[in-house]
């Protein structure tokens, strides 16, 4: 369990997982964790807090970015693929896509940290299968 934001920055900051990845988290001044794994360096996961829960967010990327005409079979494919994309979930956060994770502030912290590294796998994969989408 960690017992706040600041505690997890520094245990991610100070941690290599088994496979290898390490983390470089900051706690930004609206009270954000911004990670990045090295296991997929090119994408932030942002981690917010709530009274009950962690959430993790990794922007994927903007609706303007979407091909013309092509929002109907993105949202179809998105959907077809959120099963596919263990401890993630794929939205719409305003204009942004968003894959997203939730946990409870009870979880471990080798839980969160494999959560956070799914979730980076997670992100290359659902942008690879819809790359074909985008502009």
């Amino acid at each position: 369990m960690i017992a706040n934001l600041d505690d997890l920055v520094f245990r991610l900051n100070n941690h290599t997982t088994d496979e290898g990845t390490r983390f470089d988290a900051v706690l930004s001044e609206n009270g954000i964790i911004e990670v990045v794994c090295s296991n997929v360096s090119e994408f932030q996961i942002n981690i917010a807090s709530t009274e009950t829960q962690l959430l993790s967010v990794t922007p994927l990327f903007l609706k303007s970015e979407v091909k013309p005409g092509g929002e109907a079979e993105l949202n179809e494919l998105l959907l077809q693929l959120s099963p596919a994309v263990p401890l993630s979930s794929i939205g719409l956060q305003g204009n942004t896509y968003i894959l997203f994770g939730a946990m409870p502030l009870e979880t471990s912290f080798e839980n969160i940290v494999h959560e956070l590294e799914v979730q980076a796998e997670n992100t290359v994969e659902v942008l690879d299968a819809i790359e074909p989408l985008l502009v």
